[in-house]
C-alpha cells in the first residue's frame, strides 16, 4: 500500500518561496521595459555618486594627512597646505556629482525617451 503524504506550507513560507521563484524566473515582457527604464535611471545616479564619493574620500585623506602633519612642528606649513588642499577637494565633490550626473543623463536620454514612448504606446 502506497500512502501519499501532503504538506502545505504556511503563508510566510509561501511568500518566501514566491520571492525566490521571482529571482530565478524569466522576467515578464510587460514589466521588462519599465525595469530597464528604472535601471537606466539608477545607473546615471550611481555612477555620479560613486565618482563624487571617491573625490570626497581623497579630500578627506588629504585633510587628515595635513592635520596629522600640523602636529609635528617642522611640518606645520606642509600640513597646513595639505589640509587646505583637502578642504578644497572635498568642496568640489558636490559640483563633480552634479556635472557627472548631467553628462550621464545626456548620454542615456535618447534611450530613456525611446523606452518611455514604447511604454506609453504599449509596445
Amino acid at each position: 500500500m502506497s500512502e501519499k503524504f501532503n504538506y502545505t506550507y504556511s503563508a510566510k513560507e509561501q511568500a518566501e518561496m514566491e520571492a525566490i521563484r521571482k529571482k530565478y524566473a524569466a522576467p515578464e515582457k510587460t514589466s521588462d521595459k519599465l525595469a530597464q527604464l528604472k535601471r537606466l535611471d539608477k545607473q546615471a545616479e550611481f555612477s555620479s555618486t560613486l565618482i563624487a564619493v571617491c573625490v570626497g574620500i581623497v579630500g578627506t585623506l588629504f585633510l587628515g594627512a595635513g592635520l596629522s602633519l600640523i602636529l609635528k612642528t617642522q611640518f606645520f606649513l606642509i600640513g597646513l597646505l595639505l589640509g587646505i588642499l583637502g578642504l578644497c577637494v572635498m568642496a568640489v565633490a558636490l559640483p563633480v556629482f552634479r556635472k557627472v550626473a548631467e553628462i550621464r543623463r545626456k548620454q542615456i536620454a535618447p534611450e530613456i525617451l525611446r523606452l518611455i514612448e514604447e511604454i506609453e504606446k504599449g509596445i
